[in-house]
């Protein structure tokens, strides 16, 4: 695929925003990793306005004002900000392809370009987008407190067709949503020992309810029954290539760096399973070390996780 047919865009705040501390230079890095991977696609800035642009290398900027921080209890603080930027900036955006890249991360490589045409086969019935959006690996949950979990894809980066980045973003703010009341109910309605939403379900289940209101409401973080599960599984087999950042091609913020993958991420192994299953592939599932070493080191921690939640957690399965 010719570049030109893709645009980045680069949202979040420039270096640092009201307190919210980020490494230094890394949004320059950012923009600059997009010149070098992406050579001809075109580059927009969807910030805030009155940031420090200088030496900031792009071609279009989009500046939004600030909605604030969210406080509404059930989103994360940041939500509306993290949402608009990335709407405004999508909004622009003209070419067939497109990104989002927060801007305290930034591109090492382009292999998403490639891998996201390599899974042609989708389920039948769980097609919600017109193609596979690719989203890394990298604090994409299976598990949380030795449970699996559902609905926590990362937010660091995702590429796809526009349209479909678009079903995802372009989204009203929270209290003009739909389901916002039924989703504050559940929250509200959480009992003593009863863990909530992390900020990625809470996202995920905003975009994916407007995508599909028949999809599986949860009000907790371990929750869901098989069917929810099954359910899950089959839209990430069927729209979402779930791929290691370092096969992909993205670069991590130092926050996010780890000397080994976390036992709670889902691994790309998993997710050649589900489209092996979900999808009718024949991708060849090789046990290699890696995935071995994830195994035992799941073997040696979830199980205490598991039990120390089941104990403080109430609810009735």
């Amino acid at each position: 695929m010719s570049f030109e047919r893709i645009s980045v865009v680069v949202q979040g705040p420039v270096q640092a925003y009201q307190g919210r501390g980020m490494e230094e230079g890394i949004t320059r890095r950012c923009l600059d990793s997009v010149r070098t991977h992406l050579p001809g696609a075109t580059l927009i800035l969807s910030t805030w306005p009155d940031q420090d642009l200088s030496g900031l290398d792009y071609d279009l900027l989009v500046e939004s004002d600030d909605p604030g921080p969210n406080a509404d209890a059930y989103c994360p603080r940041n939500y509306h900000r993290q949402l608009v930027s990335s709407r405004e900036g999508l909004k622009r955006v003209t070419t067939d392809y497109a990104v989002k890249l927060r801007s305290d991360n930034y591109l090492v490589g382009n292999q998403f370009v490639e891998r996201q045409q390599d899974y042609p086969l989708r389920h039948p019935n769980f097609t919600q987008f017109a193609e596979r959006v690719v989203i890394n690996a990298n604090l994409f949950r299976r598990y949380s407190k030795g449970h699996r979990i559902l609905y926590h894809p990362s937010d660091f980066f995702y590429y796809g067709r526009t349209e479909d980045l678009l079903k995802i973003w372009d989204q009203p703010l929270f209290p003009q949503q739909p389901f916002s009341d039924a989703l504050l109910a559940g929250f509200y309605g959480l009992r003593k020992g009863q863990i909530p939403l992390e900020a990625e379900q809470v996202i995920c289940q905003l975009w994916l309810l407007a995508l599909d209101p028949n999809a599986p409401m949860i009000h907790r973080r371990i929750a869901g029954d098989a069917a929810a599960h099954d359910y899950w599984d089959k839209f990430v087999a069927s729209n979402i290539l779930l791929d290691e950042p370092a096969e992909i091609g993205l670069g991590l913020r130092k926050l996010s760096l780890r000397r080994k993958k976390r036992v709670n991420e889902f691994t790309h192994h998993e997710w050649c399973e589900l489209y092996n299953r979900h999808c009718g592939g024949t991708l060849p599932m090789l046990d290699g070390t890696g995935w071995k070493e994830m195994q035992r080191r799941r073997l040696a921690k979830l199980p205490f996780s598991w039990l120390k939640t089941r104990l403080l957690d109430w609810a009735p399965r």
